[in-house]
């Protein structure tokens, strides 16, 4: 009786293995073509080997088949630090956006396999840094498995294999740079990516420390401190500044490398990225799109406002900390889910159904967006007088003045009268300053697209410790309190001229509503490298400022 007993127990073992696919080998090679039975909708936990004898881990979500049915292929992994969905009721199911788009496209007939990148999670290895030959080449890998052993992946009328891709993030460049050289990946779906990842960490050579931090402490937990980061050269990012060592290996990791240089992205791009998001800023999308736009490709892009966002106090606050994206996007008159706006690009591409998502949608706000044929390129200029702000000190305690801006709001609103536009702002010296350029005349004026400056920074202390930070500054018709535009900020970090595009932004204005440059000598998103030295800072020239109509 034990032994039959412990029979049993073996063979009930021996089939959870199998069913949940603990080994690759346990799992037959699938038929070609249609599914010759029919299948229940389910999921299982997989190992995939890669080219190089690693094993990554991965959940495979198998959707209802009929007998004679195929369905299209989505692969979705995680940003860094991150790890897969293994079911629908998950951290990433339910909170990120690929985890909510993967589940969204299995619910509708998709098989999706969600992976973990190498070094984390359950897979092998260590954090490479999106090496072309690790974790980019691993996207072939988990490409050569799942048609090699899931039934029934449906086709294109040129008889390639229908297969789509999500990711955000660090998962959003694995895919981008894959498809330089696989052919196999029809439609993208790259959330906050990147185009040149060292201009996206150090603008102007001026590493987001604030990012830095917290790049460098949560990703390697999850990764049993492998990365790359806690080494030479990366530690040199910690002083404020980026090596020349650091950004070569960061731009061979970008897809500014490839592009323009005899290489194109073969596949169709929808780029998902925030205007708030103040790690992959807007411009780092724009660039993707124009690549594959060059490259005759279909690039779409959903201009939403969330993204890679510091906890309050740092950015104003979005629902979770370090990454979230809007619920909801309206694009088309009225308000979807953005996992839907997803699978409709996904419905279109691989399944050949009718066109739904527009080539570009910009969300001004969370409630409201619009469809324009191009991203607005025109700017009015405005010339700036010599201004000064005291460094590091201008700005530092802003966050604590939020409260007494709504008091003061509340007070001078007594008086009916009042008239807010022409009151000249404190600032430069406990506070940013705030330089006034234009005063909006109607309500239906949009700050929108990308600000330029040309400005002469000079100051009373040397040419490395005369550093501050710009942006543009809207402070609303009867408000106190000026606030950056799309929360973005770019440093100026030694003396000199500065002939330069800002970080795009997208902010709806009013009748009263002043527009301007706002400067701080110390910011929290860049909290570990100001000038630490006291001192001045100078500066003067033109600001260029992309104000448009509202023409809906």
């Amino acid at each position: 009786m034990r032994s039959k007993a412990l029979a049993l127990l073996a063979c009930c073992l021996f089939l959870s293995v199998t069913l949940t696919g603990c080994a690759t080998t346990q799992l037959p090679l699938a038929d070609p073509g249609p599914v010759s039975g029919s299948r229940d909708a389910t999921r299982y936990q997989v190992k995939i080997p890669t080219h190089d004898g690693q094993m990554l881990a991965a959940t495979v979500y198998q959707p209802a088949l009929a007998a004679g049915d195929s369905a299209p292929l989505i692969i979705a992994t995680h940003g860094y630090g991150g790890f897969r969905a293994k079911r629908p009721f998950s951290i990433y199911g339910k909170t990120m956006i690929t985890g909510q788009a993967a589940i969204a496209a299995w619910r509708a007939g998709y098989w999706v396999v969600f992976y973990d990148q190498r070094g984390f999670g359950g897979s092998d290895d260590r954090v490479h840094m999106m090496a072309r030959d690790k974790e980019v080449r691993d996207v072939s890998s988990v490409i050569d498995w799942s048609l090699a052993h899931l039934p029934g992946i449906s086709t294109l009328p040129d008889g390639a294999a229908a297969i789509g891709m999500i990711g955000e993030s660090y998962g959003a460049g694995a895919q981008i740079l894959a498809s330089f050289h696989e052919p196999r990946l029809q439609a993208l779906v790259p959330v906050a990516g990147w185009h040149d990842l060292a201009d996206a960490m150090a603008p102007n050579g001026h590493v987001r420390t604030s990012w830095g931090g917290a790049l460098a402490t949560v990703p390697p937990v999850t990764s049993g401190f492998s990365t790359q980061t806690l080494s030479r050269p990366w530690r040199s990012m910690f002083s404020g500044t980026m090596n020349h060592e650091v950004r070569r290996e960061l731009n061979a990791r970008s897809p500014a490398s490839w592009c323009g240089n005899g290489h194109s992205p073969q596949a169709d791009v929808l780029l998902v990225q925030g205007f708030r998001d103040s790690l992959m800023t807007m411009d780092q999308a724009l660039d993707n799109r124009q690549c594959f736009l060059d490259a005759g490709r279909d690039a779409r892009l959903l201009a939403i406002q969330g993204g890679h966002i510091l906890p309050w106090p740092v950015q104003r606050w979005s629902g979770k900390p370090l990454f979230n994206t809007d619920r909801d996007i309206n694009c088309n008159g009225e308000a979807q889910r953005l996992e839907q706006v997803i699978l409709s690009w996904w419905d279109e591409k691989l399944r050949g159904e009718e066109r739904e998502v527009p080539p570009l949608c910009i969300a001004l706000d969370y409630d409201d967006a619009i469809t324009p044929e191009n991203f607005p390129e025109s700017v009015q200029r405005f010339p700036v007088a010599r201004e000064q702000v005291h460094i590091p000190i201008a700005g530092l305690f802003e966050g604590f003045m939020v409260p007494f801006d709504a008091g003061y709001d509340v007070f001078r609103g007594l008086w009916s009268n009042a008239d807010r536009r022409f009151l000249t702002p404190s600032g430069g010296l406990g506070r940013p300053r705030f330089i006034p350029l234009y005063v909006v005349e109607r309500d239906d004026e949009l700050l929108l697209g990308t600000p330029e400056i040309n400005l002469m920074l000079a100051g009373t202390a040397s040419v490395r410790s005369t550093r501050v930070f710009v942006g543009i500054g809207v402070q609303h018709a009867n408000q106190r309190r000026i606030r950056v535009a799309s929360e973005q900020l770019t440093p100026l970090p030694r003396k000199g001229r500065y002939q330069q595009a800002l970080t795009p932004v997208a902010t709806p204005l009013q009748a009263g509503d002043r527009v301007g440059l706002i400067v701080y000598g110390f910011n929290w998103q860049y909290a570990f490298n100001p000038s630490f030295w006291w001192s001045r800072a100078h500066f003067n020239g033109e600001v260029a400022l992309p104000l448009i109509r509202d023409d809906r």
